[in-house]
């Protein structure tokens, strides 16, 4: 029977042929050189994960094989040696690289590792879990490949992810660093469907971090600090160091963490009892006082008489002073709990200095990662000033909406912060405009988000449900409004929330195929989708287009800003300036950002508008730039409204305590 060698074209170069079809061509570098030691080792590898790099060949001249190996010496030597084992014989099928032309065969010869077929991360992986299938030990493949230990069991540990994941990994639509983060899921269905969502193109990272770092508690839990490695394992408790080292040491046993931060904290509340102290113990600073007791008031540090304000200043020193000694000591060690003690009856006499007939009467103490324990103080509520509030109040025990102390809260107003908006030479369409875009970016930054649209829709909760009045919808079973954003007939822009709404309507389309009510929808997704839905169904609903310079919405834009910050909304990365953007703008305003590019070309002063607008928009995406009138940074201003000594005031002087001293948590 006649052989027939595989029709081949010049850019057809990858084939594959017996191993009887393949010979040793005596242009090779090493063709007189004998086997070495290594390649008995070498075939075991073969026999257990095939031939990664598969040889360069020549097709075969006059008397010689099929096929002549320029390089895959070694590889060869090992397949014959593996048929004398009988493990294969002389017609096992080996993939090979074939040198078309006299450039690539010289090429193969001189620059085998530079002209080898890269050898994607992928196939190393499922090689070393073949590897270990066939029962190799670390050590043997680690020899053998020359990779050290830790690299091979790191190996192995991505090889026992989910096929797809891997299948993901080879087709670019995961990173080697999120498949680490898959091996960390010990559920294999999971993984498939996480890594099958990065196959249909809609993955994100967040979906990944969410499921890993959910619910993991590490050495940096603020508890950890006081604790302390030694005393954790000495209790019993376990430590999982990560395998890949990207992440902080795994407490396998928080319960015993507790426990031990507990037990330590114990002589500390003895002693704050000792002054007379209700004490309480929490995860973290509470956000309202405990029942029967009142937060601090709020302190305006140069409105207090000359005596106090020396006595405060005197008594922020000593807490400095305590806490340079508690760094000193370090929190772990014997003799810390006296040291923090100190630093606690320090920052209990900073708080009681501007009470005046107020006296403190409880604290809250918490874990904290730099002094071991935060405390927050709470003082005795002050005398009634009307004794028929409390009569009435006393009928009235079942209102729902009284506070913790018997008493109706009042309404709390918004904080309306004013912008600080240069309309200077800025017309109302312009102004719309600009506006408009800067709505469309943030929404699509937002939409990215889930953690930020998370805050921003409780905030809106908070406002429209606890501070305010409420809302009310018969329709449905929550009382919430929402609208998506609109600008008239405005078209929505496809690289900023035309993309969200893209995203939207494909999720409808899957809700109709469902057959499902909205519920029933919602509650069926994996909660990495739901963190997404949530997401861009907040971010649609965003609205800081403001239609006139005259109207410029100062509380709305103070909260843009803060969506932005929590969101690290950057318009650049998915938008620069575009002609029907530019368009709208004045020669003058055109060639005023190219000031602001620093673009410095006498060319532009002679172009007209049109041809301006097109030089502006190359510039801008050629350094991916966005004017600042479209950030959400702007300088805000304390309200007008607001007692005017306060702006006078410390930042830091807040709630007879500093906001946010070096001593204390943050809110």
């Amino acid at each position: 029977m006649t052989r027939q060698s595989p029709d081949l074209s010049a850019a057809e170069s990858k084939i594959r042929i017996p191993l009887c079809d393949l010979g040793l061509a005596p242009e090779n570098l090493r063709f007189d050189e004998p086997a070495d030691d290594g390649i008995d080792q070498l075939a075991d590898t073969i026999a257990a994960a095939g031939v990664i790099i598969p040889p360069i060949v020549r097709a075969g001249r006059k008397n010689e094989q099929a096929y002549m190996a320029l390089d895959g010496r070694r590889r060869r030597m090992a397949l014959l040696t593996l048929v004398e084992r009988g493990v294969i014989d002389e017609t096992y099928g080996i993939d090979c690289i074939l040198a078309v032309g006299k450039a690539a065969q010289a090429a193969a010869i001189v620059l085998p590792n530079a002209e080898t077929a890269p050898v994607h991360i992928a196939s190393i992986i499922t090689a070393i879990g073949n590897l270990r299938k066939a029962k190799m030990d670390t050590g043997f493949i680690a020899a053998s490949l020359g990779y050290s230990e830790l690299e091979i069991k790191r190996l192995e540990a991505l090889a026992g992810v989910h096929p797809t994941v891997l299948a993901a990994l080879r087709q670019g639509r995961l990173t080697l660093k999120q498949v680490r983060s898959f091996a960390r899921i010990p559920d294999k269905k999971q993984q498939a469907q996480l890594a099958q969502s990065a196959l249909d193109g809609h993955f994100q990272d967040y979906q990944l971090r969410n499921i890993v770092e959910t619910g993991r508690v590490t050495k940096e839990d603020h508890r950890f600090s006081l604790v302390g490695e030694a005393r954790y394992l000495a209790a019993g408790g376990r430590l999982d160091i990560d395998l890949f080292g990207e992440l902080p040491d795994r407490v396998l046993d928080p319960d015993i963490l507790e426990q031990v931060w507990r037990e330590r904290l114990g002589p500390l509340v003895a002693k704050m009892q000792e002054r007379g102290l209700t004490v309480f113990v929490g995860p973290d600073a509470g956000y309202r006082a405990p029942d029967d007791f009142e937060s601090l008031p709020y302190v305006i540090h140069a409105t207090l008489p000359e005596a106090q304000r020396t006595a405060r200043l005197e008594a922020r020193d000593a807490v400095d002073e305590k806490l340079a000694a508690l760094r000193d000591v370090g929190l772990a060690a014997d003799g810390a709990l006296e040291a923090i003690d100190e630093v606690l009856v320090a920052r209990q006499a900073h708080a009681a200095v501007a009470l005046g007939k107020l006296t403190l009467g409880a604290v809250l103490l918490s874990p904290n990662a730099e002094r071991g324990v935060d405390a927050t103080f709470y003082i005795h509520p002050g005398p009634e000033e009307d004794e028929s509030i409390e009569d009435e109040d006393e009928e009235d025990d079942d209102d729902d909406d009284r506070s913790a102390f018997g008493r109706t809260p009042a309404v709390v107003d918004l904080v309306s912060p004013k912008a600080v908006v240069s309309v200077e030479g800025i017309g109302h369409s312009l102004h719309e405009v600009r506006t408009d875009l800067a709505t469309r970016g943030l929404i699509r930054d937002l939409a990215d988000n889930p953690g930020a649209a998370l805050t921003a829709l409780v905030a809106q909760l908070f406002k429209l449900l606890a501070l305010t009045t409420h809302t009310y919808h018969d329709e449905s079973a929550l009382a919430v409004s929402a609208t998506k954003y609109s600008r008239g007939g405005a078209a929505p822009h496809p690289a900023l929330d035309g993309e969200v709404r893209s995203r939207l309507a494909a999720r409808r389309e899957a809700y109709l195929a469902s057959g499902l009510r909205p519920i029933g929808f919602v509650d069926a997704m994996p909660h990495g989708e739901k963190m997404a839905l949530l997401a861009e169904l907040v971010a649609i609903s965003l609205n800081v287009r403001e239609a006139r310079t005259s109207l410029v919405r100062h509380a709305a834009r103070a909260e843009a800003g803060e969506i932005a910050a929590l969101c690290d909304a950057d318009l650049s990365v998915h938008w620069t300036p575009d002609q029907a953007f530019l368009a709208a703008h004045s020669k003058a305003q055109l060639t005023a950002m190219l000031a602001e590019m620093q673009v410095e070309d006498p060319r532009a002063a002679t172009l007209k508008k049109d041809e301006l607008v097109t030089f502006v928009a190359e510039a801008a995406a050629e350094r991916q730039w966005v004017p600042a009138a479209l950030a959400w940074s702007a300088k805000v201003e304390p309200d007008e409204a607001g007692d005017a000594e306060a702006a006078e005031a410390p930042a830091d002087e807040t709630g007879g305590q500093e906001a946010n001293p070096p001593e204390s948590a943050a809110a």
